[in-house]
């Protein structure tokens, strides 16, 4: 599972704002590699007359994932919410792409009342993600 939060500056149309979250969707099954079922995104939008030229030009995603995504896997990631920004908004209205990825050790994360580290089902298919080489 991995929860994505976007902040990008207001006033994108709701278009831009459906195909943006369908690409963060994309970069979480194709970079991540997590199945479909395990999408979650938000975004946040700041208003533009409430920061400076570089906030205005900066898409930033926050992701909340479990642990051991793998350095390829996050590789991927990353590159891909760059690819994403730009297709959606314009390379010159995406200077600066941050992503940060915060992972959380799977005995902290617990989905429908089962902790994640009591599933074994849930462990072999993380464990199988880990595309570092």
């Amino acid at each position: 599972m991995a929860m994505l939060v976007a902040f990008i500056p207001s006033g994108y149309s709701d278009e831009k704002k459906q195909k943006f979250i369908e690409g963060c969707q994309r970069c979480k099954s194709e970079g991540l590699k997590l199945a479909a079922n395990f999408e979650h995104v938000y975004i946040h939008e700041f208003d533009r007359d409430h920061c400076d030229e570089t906030m205005r030009q900066s898409k930033i995603m926050l992701c909340y994932t479990a642990e051991k995504k793998g350095l390829v896997n996050k590789a991927d990631f990353v590159r891909m919410f760059k690819e994403t920004c730009d297709d959606v908004f314009g390379v010159a209205d995406t200077k600066y792409c941050t992503v940060l990825l915060e992972e959380h050790e799977n005995p902290f994360i617990s989905i429908e009342g089962l902790m994640r580290c009591e599933d074994p089902e849930m462990m072999a298919y993380l464990a199988s993600l880990n595309q570092d080489k």
